[in-house]
């Protein structure tokens, strides 16, 4: 049993972690930085348009009866596992666990889970779930993000739907050239979808936010 001055220490660092439990737990959530957050989404949805740009071309190449050498492709994936794959045309968003990643990343952005390491109530946990990118822009800009999500949801809708057929056919020493038109045109469609939510986005954030106003870490 620890007497004198050592029990005193123990006893002072004991209650200072009680009292930092305790202000963890009665602090209330805060909503994320708007400015922040919007420039992190336009970075994630410049990168779908990549993806998508990448996979229009690559069909363009294959109607064109151009090639490209197979490239090893790693890419990270939900809470971070990530792999590597073999890619035909350089393409690297095609594989399966690619455009799953990347909707993942979208649904944390816009609505982060809340972690279980925090210390709060059942109220305030419910509040944090709340206090969230994807109602801040529901209040502030709701078109916009209707159209952001309409236009991933489309993408990913598409890379399901196609993926083994296209890859099938990307390989084939024979080439479908009414299918692969179709795929690019779809390709383009829903790189379009993607570029017109990206500049409005960017047009947004340039409003609201000019250049030289306050850091992007501020409300």
């Amino acid at each position: 049993m620890l007497t004198g001055p050592e029990a005193t220490i123990v006893a002072r660092a004991g209650g200072a972690i009680v009292q930092g439990v305790k202000g963890q737990a009665t602090t209330s959530p805060q909503w994320p930085a708007l400015h922040a957050s919007l420039l992190e989404l336009h970075a994630i949805v410049d990168a779908w348009v990549g993806a998508a740009a990448e996979s229009a071309t690559l069909i363009q190449h294959k109607l064109n009866g151009m090639s490209s050498p197979p490239r090893r492709v790693r890419w990270k994936g939900p809470f971070n596992f990530g792999g590597s794959v073999t890619m035909i045309g350089g393409t690297s968003n095609i594989a399966y666990g690619v455009v799953e990643g990347m909707s993942q990343q979208v649904s944390q952005q816009l609505a982060p889970k809340v972690s279980f390491v925090k210390r709060l109530t059942p109220g305030q946990r419910q509040q944090a779930a709340r206090r969230n990118l994807r109602n801040m822009m529901r209040v502030y800009c709701p078109d916009l993000l209707s159209e952001f999500e309409n236009a991933t949801d489309r993408r990913r809708a598409w890379v399901v739907a196609n993926r083994v057929a296209l890859s099938e056919a990307l390989t084939a020493q024979s080439v479908d050239r009414e299918s692969l038109r179709v795929w690019a045109q779809e390709a383009l469609g829903t790189m379009h979808d993607l570029v017109v939510v990206r500049d409005e986005l960017a047009a947004l954030i340039r409003e609201k936010y000019p250049m030289g106003h306050g850091s992007p870490e501020g409300r």
